[in-house]
C-alpha cells in the first residue's frame, strides 16, 4: 500500500511565517510553519521494538555456548561492564563440535568462557566472562537453508538465519544481521518496511551482491562506513542487486539502510552472496538501543529535496533524519516507527480521532500490512533503553489544539509503552515544525501528561523541544526539515539522552 504526499496548503500569514523560520528530520497550516502531510491515500501505520542486549556487570541477557570437546576458539576484546545493555567481548574458550547454545538472564559476571566447533554459535559475555568464536559452516556445499549453489566463480551465499535462541536479528556466524522489524529473524527471506530497517554483513572477499525483492523502495548502501554515491533503487522486477565490486582481498562491513518509509511497501530480504570469499560473523549489536515513534519528519520525508519540491522516494531519507544521527553519535542501535501524516489524536488534515493514528498501529511488523495477530511485533524481543515520542504536528498544525482527546490518547500510549518497557527512558518531544499557538499548545499538553504520569509514579520521562526551524538552515519538500535542521536536532537529543541515561 502506499500514498503520496500533498502540497502544503499554506495561508498567506503562515507563507510569512515560513519566511522567518522553517526545516530539518519524520504535515497544511494553520498559525504554526509545520506540516506533515499524509498522502492522497491517507496514512497508513507502523509499529516497534522487541529484547535484546547482554549486559557487563548488572546489565541483561548473556549469550554463551558450550561443546563437547576442546578445540580451537577466537579471542576478542573486552566486555561491557557498568550494567548497560550492551555485548560483551569474545574471549578465549574451548569448542566442541556442534556445540549448542545456552542462555542465561542473569547480568551478573558473565557467562564464562564460550565456544562452539563446526556449526557452534558464539556467545556474548557479561563482565569478566567471554565467548568464544563460533564454528563456521561455510565450507560447506549448500548454505544456511540448503540452497546448493556453485562456488567455481568464487561467489558464496549465506543466508540470514539465526542458532535457535539466538538473539533478534543476530544471525550468527556467517550470515547477516537484522535491524529493524522483519517478520522474520532467523531466516529468509525476511520482509520488512520501516524507515531505517537495516541489513548488516561482514564479509571476507572482494565484492556483494544482494538478494532483495518487493516493492519498490530506496536503499543507502555503505562498505566499511563510507556512503555510496549510488543510492539502491529496488524495482520489484528484479531479484539480484550488486553492491559493492573491485573490493581489496580482506574483510569488509556491508550496511544496507532503508531511506523510503513504509507506505511504499514492503521487501523481502534472500540473502547476500559474497564474490571471492564469505560471509564472516557479523558486528556485534551496539549496546545501547534506541526507539523513535513519530511521523514524517521521522521518517525523512523529503529531507533531500529544496523548497519548493513535492517529496519523492528521490527525496526521502532516513539515515540523515535527526533519529539517525544521533543514533550513531550514541554508538546506540535504532528502530523508528515514523509514517508521513500521522498523529497521537488524529493524522493530518481529520478533524476527529483518527483510526489509524499511531496508538492503532504501532504494533505492527509491516507498515504496509493491516494489524493482526500474524502482523503482531514482539516487543519482548527487542527493548530499547530510551523511547522518542515526537507526535504532535499532524494533530495541531491543520486544525488548531485538539484538546483533552489529544492528552487522553498520549496517555493511553504511554502507558502501553510503559507495560512493554518497565525500564526506558521516555522521551516526549516536538518540532521542529510547529511555532506559535499550535507550538504553545502542543508544548501544554506534554508537559501535562508528563505531569499526570510523575503523579502515577513514571518518573522516567521528559519534554525536549526541538526549536522551531530556520529557513536559513533550507527548507525540504513542503517545508521538511532539511539535513541541516535534522543535525541541529540530533546533537538536542543526543544531549537529553546523555543526560538522562548518563551515557
Amino acid at each position: 500500500m502506499r500514498h503520496s504526499d500533498t502540497s502544503a496548503r499554506l495561508s498567506s500569514a503562515a507563507k510569512a511565517c515560513r519566511i522567518l523560520t522553517n526545516t530539518l528530520v519524520l504535515l497544511g497550516l494553520v498559525s504554526g510553519c509545520g506540516q506533515d502531510q499524509p498522502g492522497s491515500g491517507g496514512p497508513a501505520s507502523g509499529a516497534g521494538t522487541g529484547t535484546g542486549g547482554s549486559g557487563g556487570s548488572g546489565g541483561s541477557v548473556s549469550w554463551a555456548s558450550s561443546g563437547t570437546s576442546g578445540a580451537t576458539s577466537v579471542g576478542g576484546g573486552t566486555a561491557e561492564t557498568g550494567g548497560v545493555s550492551g555485548r560483551g567481548g569474545m574471549g578465549s574458550g574451548g569448542s566442541g563440535a556442534g556445540g549448542s547454545a545456552s542462555r542465561t538472564t542473569s547480568g551478573g559476571n558473565g557467562g564464562g568462557s564460550g565456544g562452539s566447533g563446526a556449526g557452534g554459535i558464539q556467545g556474548g559475555g557479561g563482565t569478566g566472562g567471554a565467548a568464544g568464536g563460533g564454528g563456521n559452516t561455510a565450507d560447506a556445499a549448500a548454505d544456511a537453508t540448503g540452497d546448493q549453489r556453485s562456488e567455481a566463480d568464487g561467489a558464496r551465499t549465506n543466508d540470514a538465519v539465526a542458532p535457535p535462541d539466538a538473539a533478534p536479528g543476530d544471525a550468527g556466524p556467517g550470515a547477516a544481521q537484522l535491524v529493524g522489524r522483519f517478520d522474520h529473524m532467523d531466516s529468509t527471506p525476511a520482509a520488512f518496511d520501516w524507515s531505517g530497517s537495516a541489513i548488516i554483513a561482514r564479509f571476507n572477499g572482494t565484492g556483494a551482491s544482494l538478494r532483495m525483492d518487493g516493492s519498490p523502495n530506496q536503499f543507502a548502501v555503505l562498505i566499511d562506513g563510507i556512503m555510496s554515491t549510488t543510492v539502491l533503487k529496488v524495482t520489484g522486477s528484479s531479484s539480484t542487486y550488486q553492491v559493492a565490486s573491485g573490493l581489496a582481498a580482506g574483510t569488509h562491513d556491508l550496511v544496507i539502510w532503508k531511506r523510503t518509509e513504509g507506505n511504499w511497501g514492503s521487501n523481502n530480504f534472500r540473502g547476500v552472496d559474497i564474490t571471492g570469499g564469505q560471509l564472516v560473523s557479523a558486528p556485534a549489536h551496539p549496546g545501547r538501543r534506541v526507539e523513535i515513534y513519530g511521523d514524517s519528519i521521522s521518517a525523512g520525508y523529503g529531507l533531500d529535496g529544496q523548497y519548493p519540491c513535492t517529496a519523492s522516494q528521490d527525496n526521502q531519507n532516513h539515515y540523515l533524519t535527526y533519529g539517525a544521527v544521533a543514533a550513531r553519535t550514541l554508538a546506540a542501535e535504532l528502530h523508528t516507527t515514523a509514517w508521513s501524516g500521522i498523529g497521537m489524536y488524529r493524522n493530518y488534515g481529520e478533524d476527529g480521532p483518527s483510526a489509524g493514528a499511531m496508538p492503532a498501529v504501532y504494533d505492527r511488523i509491516l507498515a504496509s500490512s493491516a494489524s493482526s495477530a500474524s502482523n503482531a511485533w514482539n516487543f519482548a524481543s527487542w527493548q530499547p533503553d530510551a523511547v522518542v515520542i515526537n507526535l504532535g504536528t499532524n494533530d495541531f498544525s491543520s486544525k488548531g489544539d485538539p484538546g483533552t482527546p489529544y492528552d487522553t490518547a498520549y496517555l493511553s500510549f504511554v502507558r502501553n509503552l510503559r507495560q512493554k518497557y518497565a525500564n526506558a527512558f521516555i522521551v516526549a518531544s516536538i518540532g521542529p515544525m510547529l511555532d506559535g499557538a499550535n507550538l504553545d499548545a502542543a508544548r501544554k499538553h506534554l508537559q501535562a501528561v508528563i505531569t499526570t504520569r510523575a503523579g502515577e509514579g513514571d518518573s522516567k520521562m521528559s519534554y525536549l523541544e526541538f526549536p522551531t526551524q530556520s529557513s536559513s538552515d533550507g527548507l525540504g519538500c513542503d517545508y521538511h526539515p532539511s539535513a541541516t535542521t535534522n543535525a541541529k536536532m540530533a546533537t538536542l537529543l543526543v544531549a537529553e539522552l546523555q543526560k538522562q541515561l548518563s551515557w
